[in-house]
């Protein structure tokens, strides 16, 4: 079965299935769960989990985090055009119309004051950048593997609000540490091959600041597999699209292709069907459109698991979630920290929660050296909107 070139599971990851996993730990505080606490195989190496679930448990006052602590503004890197010669098509802006590289003005850092928050546990009010990744991979398959599409979830806690901005596959750059040009989506296979340290997601994330001009703070990587896990502990969600849509040629995860159609209008999909939704490109936008389908599913199942109680209501079905989690993630984040990001996540009141995509208004429709389709990123339109939303 083909797995997804998008990040749909992540905030999923942050915001419901790790949370769920913590209330899991957090609310059974027994001898026996003590156990299994450090009998679970840690995200990342160095985790002490039994110090981890004396911090759930309230045995010990947790610290703040010592990963987002700098008292600065989010450091703004200028990113280099790619050297390629632009062909030109009827539909698109002239070479003329691109903007010389800007870099946007510092700002103001965030403010310093301790902003309590019981709920979560996360007590930093400045501004957290998580990076989601979604891997194309098949069963079977050992990577490594390209990230179609990134998103970048932003969290501020000093106001209580988020943004979600996605980064399309196809924006052609020059890879950071000099390793050449190419998609943004084939930067994690970049480092891996290129054995960078933290690997192809550290590297990945590299490139996506260098494109954005902000500090990503985290990464997490997933598969489908946890999407699929949780669709089915929550139930339907209902998405609403414009328009119909019906594509022929869906993949069908045999390397084949099958038929697929949603009506315009607002129904409940289960999670084959939601899957689909999120990965059809079967619009006139094309990638664009199916950023923004990716990001109206998270949504809709943010909102569907708080319409049920929220993450402690998916308490029973956590040991299920939490195998998912384990088997289908990678992250350079802590265990604590990560259940009090997803805490904090799932507490941001939907309009206080920004969605963008990086749209066809802020690059140029362009051929790449083997003649496939590349986007080139307009940087001074690209760093407006990143100062937009992030400052």
């Amino acid at each position: 079965m083909r797995l997804p070139s998008w990040a749909l599971g992540v905030w999923v990851i942050i915001a419901v299935l790790i949370g769920a996993g913590g209330s899991y730990f957090g609310y059974t505080q027994t001898r026996e769960r003590t156990r299994e606490v450090n009998e679970i195989t840690p995200l990342s190496a160095g985790v002490d989990w039994l110090e981890t679930f004396d911090l759930l448990t309230g045995r010990k006052e947790p610290e703040l985090p010592d990963k987002v602590l700098e008292n600065e503004p989010p450091v703004l890197i200028p990113t280099q055009q790619p050297t390629l010669t632009p062909t030109t098509e009827p539909s698109t802006p002239t070479d003329s119309a691109t903007p010389v590289p800007v870099e946007t003005e510092a700002v103001t850092p965030e403010p310093t004051a301790v902003v309590e928050n019981t709920d979560s546990g996360w007590t930093d009010p400045r501004r957290v950048n998580i990076l989601l990744l979604g891997i194309d991979q098949r069963q079977g398959e050992t990577g490594p593997f390209r990230t179609d599409t990134m998103m970048v979830l932003s969290l501020k806690p000093a106001n209580n609000s988020g943004v979600m901005l996605s980064i399309p596959r196809d924006i052609y750059l020059t890879y950071p540490r000099g390793l050449g040009e190419g998609k943004i989506n084939n930067a994690n296979v970049v480092g891996e091959v290129n054995q960078y340290p933290g690997g192809g997601p550290a590297f990945a994330k590299l490139a996506v600041e260098t494109l954005l001009g902000i500090r990503i703070h985290y990464y997490v990587l997933v598969n489908f597999d946890s999407f699929i896990t949780v669709v089915n502990a929550v139930g339907d969600v209902e998405v609403c699209p414009p328009t119909e849509i019906d594509d022929p040629d869906y993949p069908d995860g045999s390397y084949g292709y099958k038929a697929v159609y949603f009506p315009a209008g607002c129904q409940d999909l289960n999670a084959e069907h939601l899957l689909e939704y999120a990965r059809t490109r079967a619009t006139e936008g094309g990638d664009i459109d199916r950023a923004n389908r990716q990001q109206e599913v998270i949504l809709g199942i943010r909102e569907k698991v708080l319409s049920v109680g929220g993450a402690t209501a998916l308490l029973d079905q956590a040991p299920t979630i939490w195998d998912s989690i384990q088997a289908n993630i990678r992250t350079d984040s802590t265990f604590q920290d990560i259940i009090n990001l997803a805490l904090l996540a799932q507490n941001i009141p939907s309009e206080n929660i920004r969605n963008e995509t990086i749209g066809y208004d802020r690059v140029l429709i362009r051929k790449g050296p083997n003649d496939e389709d590349i986007l080139l990123p307009i940087q001074g339109s690209i760093s407006e909107l990143v100062a937009e939303l992030f400052n």
